[in-house]
């Protein structure tokens, strides 16, 4: 009978095997595994969201696309067929040169928008320009004057002109009452205030040879602006010799009634104006505005010169120009003579008025006429 004994080895053995084995490896400390702990309480933490995700997925905001991504789109040939206006097919489009270039298509629509939009601008601003043009009064006539000048041989100087309402005319417009001539009242109506007067600056020409001189306008109750006219010597010599000049103005008037069936105040534009005046060098006035009266004229300075005396005229600024004067302003009719606005108050212009308003022949005149002499120059 045999007898099989099966040798079991101890636990020793085992771990002293396994301590010759860990030493023979020779495995630093720090290159152990961790130690798992196994805790089905503590779930593990969940990681911090990419940057880069899309920003529905990140913030859970709005819905995923509605497109997937592994549909592709339609055949271009579904759209092969399609014909534009003039008979063009959509593959003639795409397979031109400058359009299939690098860029054509953004080229193109970049072109179309940049065109749109200057067209845009154009119109905006022409429709604006328009509408400002005829809801605004126009700008008044230069207003820069020249420095008062020095005293100077005449006829240099600062002067006042002292005048009289002679005459109005208002047949250009089919509204008498919107032509109106200050201060209203002529001299055979009321000779007490009848009386107007001018401020004007006469400076000379550097280096003028003859003599050459300019006229400007200072504020004056009729705001007649201008500068630096060149005034014209005529008839020198004569007993009529005087300077003239002429230009044009914005005349605005309020009419004394309602025109037409607007029942508003009006204002009214007499655009273009003639404006002239004669300044005498030998007539006397036989009239001033102290008195309303004819006057003497011996308060005018003597002078056998022609128009520029050599000797120096002693007077104060705006001292009153010691001859005759011929002022006077006019215009003929026509379209948009007058034009006028509503004027509402604390409002400012309102809409345009033409009820009652008819143009009228260029040959028909309006006009005022200031003189400071009685008699006619012959």
């Amino acid at each position: 009978m045999a007898f099989i004994f099966t040798m079991r080895s101890q636990p020793g053995a085992s771990r002293s095997r396994s301590s010759t084995l860990a030493s023979n490896l020779d495995v630093p400390e720090d290159h152990h595994l961790s130690v798992i702990m196994e805790n089905a309480d503590d779930p593990p933490p969940i990681p911090p969201k990419a940057a880069h995700r899309p920003a529905f997925r990140r913030f859970q905001l709005g819905n995923p696309p509605q497109h997937e991504h592994d549909v592709p789109p339609p055949p271009y040939s579904a759209y092969a067929g399609i014909i534009g206006p003039n008979g063009e097919k959509l593959n003639d489009v795409r397979n031109n040169k400058y359009i299939a270039r690098r860029g054509g298509w953004k080229r193109v629509c970049l072109v179309f928008f940049v065109v749109v939009a200057v067209l845009v601008g154009l119109i905006v601003g022409l429709v604006v320009g328009l509408k400002h043009k005829n809801s605004s009064p126009p700008p008044a006539a230069n207003s820069t004057s020249p420095g008062p000048p020095p005293n100077g041989p005449f006829p240099l100087g600062s002067w006042t002109y002292e005048t009289f309402l002679d005459t109005i005319t208002t047949n250009c417009t089919s509204q008498a009452s919107t032509w109106r001539c200050y201060p209203y009242s002529t001299l055979s109506s009321d000779p007490s205030t009848t009386g107007a007067s001018f401020q004007w600056l006469i400076h000379s020409v550097p280096n003028s040879n003859p003599p050459a001189y300019t006229i400007s306008s200072t504020s004056n109750p009729f705001s007649f602006m201008f500068s630096s006219i060149p005034l014209t010597l005529l008839d020198a010599g004569s007993p009529s010799e005087r300077y003239t000049f002429s230009t044009h103005i914005n005349i605005v008037t309020i009419p004394t009634q309602s025109i037409g069936s607007d029942p508003h105040t009006a204002q009214c534009y007499f655009n273009g104006t003639t404006f002239t005046a004669e300044l005498y060098t030998k007539k006397t006035k036989d009239w001033t505005v102290a008195n309303g009266t004819s006057a003497a004229s011996g308060s005018a300075p003597t002078s056998t010169s022609t128009a520029a005396p050599s000797s120096t005229t002693t007077k104060g600024p705006y001292a009153p120009w010691p001859y005759a004067v011929n002022v006077q302003y006019s215009i003929g009719g026509g379209n948009d003579v007058p034009t006028c606005y509503q004027l509402l108050n604390g409002a400012g212009q309102g809409s345009r008025v033409t009820d009652g308003l008819m143009p009228e022949p260029s040959g028909d005149m309006c006009g005022c006429r200031y003189r400071n002499y009685l008699t006619e120059v012959q």
